[in-house]
């Protein structure tokens, strides 16, 4: 059997060494949600509506990469500290957290090779100081 591709998204660690990759919304998703999720910022975090719509997007959204994952199962890893996180990365629409994430493994590999040339301390700018100018000629 082969592996499952990934649908790119935010890795979140829910705690406990739960870590998932929280897709975006697919569209259908977006369409069917579209009206409570716009009530999300006149809403508290606590709201029966609010709750209920972070649980059904959350599940929508990690269904995509985790077709078995139950409706149960993700109402017991939300809880009302990451509510608002898990939120921000349902609405990664534009991959801004994602990238972000992207960016950092890539710094973090840069970073175990070579920096390459011009950033040994040899090459490092003199700081600017009293000395010869043309003021002073």
């Amino acid at each position: 059997m082969s592996a499952r591709l990934m649908i790119p998204g935010v890795e979140y660690d829910f705690g406990g060494g739960r870590v998932y990759t929280i897709a975006p919304l697919s569209l259908g998703a977006l369409e069917t949600l579209q009206d409570r999720l716009d009530q999300l910022h006149t809403l508290s975090s606590i709201d029966p509506v609010a709750v209920k719509t972070v649980v059904d997007a959350t599940h929508m959204a990690l269904r995509r990469n985790y077709p078995d994952i139950t409706r149960e199962e993700v109402a017991e890893l939300l809880d009302v500290s990451n509510i608002g996180d898990v939120l921000q990365c349902l609405l990664d629409a534009a991959g801004v957290r994602r990238k972000a994430q992207v960016a950092e493994r890539g710094n973090a590999q840069a970073k175990s090779q070579s920096a390459g040339p011009g950033s040994s301390p040899e090459s490092a700018q003199t700081p600017v100081g009293p000395g010869i100018t043309s003021a002073t000629m």
